[in-house]
């Protein structure tokens, strides 16, 4: 698309969200459908949308741009121009106040093609037009600034038919280019792909499989087709205890115990590991996994060169500047629950395709899980934490697990790990039966009815966890908020 054709247009003309008010500050929106940008706060999820979504928030475009600077030292090229008082940037943070003055456009070919609110259509003004505009309308000291655009980008068209000129990006610290998979696809007899992947020095790896869920498409490990390293609880007992037979229960049911198992086709965009750790969830889950490797895994680093920690938060490194993947937004239909839309987006640009983002990312963490022991010792200790926190802090107040045999932790902790049952489903199982077997009977069948094999997989992994001495040896001491044996403390 040329930036000449959206002359005139109205906002309905780009977003199928619904998001088109006339009353609406549509500025950072029009111009984030023009470059199909969706990162931060965006129409789809704002209106609960079924459409491409596209940012709303002109300083989270800012801070998206891998190079900003004052209008005077702008490279030649179509790039973002922004305009709003002086104060109200800091260059040297890279970021700009959310302010209600401020606005921002596309600058092509000598004209800034921008989004007029007041006229509810998109309009184009020279630079020095376009400055006196918003001077007039904002008052104070209004500046213009320019930004490279942003990666994955869709750069309009030039107006002559000619490749159009984007600034490069110059940065003080570059980063590190990734490892690029290259990605072969192969038909199955099912009408599915299923992809392989090789990297500099490694043999062809099988990542995944395409797969359908409601209205996602992603990929899935089908288990006639997924082979790699296995968690087995007696490589972890000594250090973890009966955390080790819970962590073998949950991960029998979640991932058949793989490390490197992977699915993208529902709405938490991309779930890995043994543990099936999911993207969408804020302090939870698979951020924590991707904080520490991005922190203390070497083999991760090289992996992914981009990602790097800031104050705690983990951050995609632009060069200049870095951008938190951590910022939480609300999930589109339920306000009450955030989700890290940024960091799903990272790992997973579209859920309604399997695009380049997502095979790349598959690929690298799966060769990874294949290959790094140390790696899949993080996703260990992580799922640990992950796990006696939760006992601790929830499990533990809403069941009185005090003294309660380890058996009955792991199975609440599956089902509460996988969503399949209510509290009042596992106080009634609970209530039901007196002796530990009786309630881990109980507890087995909640679900059942929705997930039969699920319910199948944990009796049997209790059962074998239970013969193999990893489960059915302690209880859950709430004051240490450890595991004890059942006999008491030794000696």
């Amino acid at each position: 698309m040329k930036l000449s054709e959206t002359l005139g247009k109205t906002i309905a003309d780009f977003c199928k969200n619904n998001f088109t008010g006339a009353a609406e500050n549509h500025c950072a929106h029009f111009v984030c459908h023009v470059l199909e940008l969706d990162s931060g706060y965006d129409c789809k999820t704002h209106k609960n949308g079924n459409h491409p979504g596209a940012g709303l928030r002109v300083q989270e475009l800012f801070a998206e741009c891998p190079q900003v600077g004052d209008w005077s030292s702008a490279p030649q090229g179509m790039k973002i121009v922004f305009v709003t008082d002086k104060t109200n940037v800091d260059l040297a943070a890279h970021t700009m106040r959310n302010i209600p003055k401020k606005h921002v456009g596309i600058f092509s070919e000598g004209q800034v093609y921008h989004y007029s609110n007041t006229q509810d259509i998109v309009i184009r003004q020279a630079p020095a037009d376009f400055l006196a505009r918003f001077q007039k309308t904002y008052g104070g000291n209004q500046a213009l600034f320019f930004g490279v655009f942003p990666p994955r980008s869709r750069i309009p068209d030039s107006e002559a038919g000619a490749a159009p000129v984007v600034p490069p990006v110059v940065v003080a610290n570059a980063v590190v280019a990734q490892p690029e998979p290259r990605i072969r696809q192969v038909a199955t007899s099912a009408g599915k792909f299923d992809y392989f992947a090789t990297l500099p020095g490694v043999a062809e790896y099988y990542v995944a499989r395409s797969t359908k869920y409601e209205a996602f498409n992603g990929l899935a490990q089908p288990s006639s087709k997924v082979t790699g390293p296995l968690y087995a609880s007696s490589a972890f007992a000594e250090e973890y205890g009966a955390v080790a037979g819970i962590l073998g229960v949950i991960s029998a049911g979640e991932s058949g115990g793989y490390f490197n198992r992977l699915n993208t086709y529902d709405r938490a965009a991309f779930t890995f590991g043994f543990f099936q750790l999911a993207a969408h969830t804020p302090n939870d889950n698979l951020i924590l996994l991707f904080r520490r490797a991005a922190n203390e895994n070497a083999a991760f680093q090289k992996l992914f060169p981009d990602l790097k920690l800031v104050n705690g938060v983990l951050h995609r490194n632009l060069g200049a500047h870095a951008v938190s993947l951590e910022n939480q937004y609300p999930r589109p239909g339920h306000p009450n629950e955030q989700n890290l839309k940024d960091f799903m987006t990272y790992l997973n640009a579209d859920s309604a395709i399997i695009d380049a983002t997502e095979l790349s990312a598959a690929a690298r963490i799966v060769h990874l899980a294949n290959s790094d022991e140390v790696f899949n010792r993080l996703q260990v200790n992580v799922a640990a934490q992950i796990t006696m926190r939760k006992v601790r802090d929830a499990y533990s107040n809403w069941y009185n697990l005090n003294g309660v045999a380890d058996l009955i932790c792991a199975a609440i902790a599956d089902i509460h790990h996988q969503g399949r049952g209510t509290k009042t489903e596992v106080r009634a199982a609970l209530s039901s039966a007196s002796s530990v077997q009786e309630k881990v009977s109980a507890l087995c069948n909640i679900g059942a009815a929705q997930y039969p094999e699920r319910c199948k997989t944990l009796k049997q992994a209790l059962t074998k966890a239970a013969n193999d001495g990893y489960l059915g040896v302690s209880v859950f001491d709430k004051a240490s908020g450890l595991f004890k044996p059942n006999q008491g403390w030794p000696a």
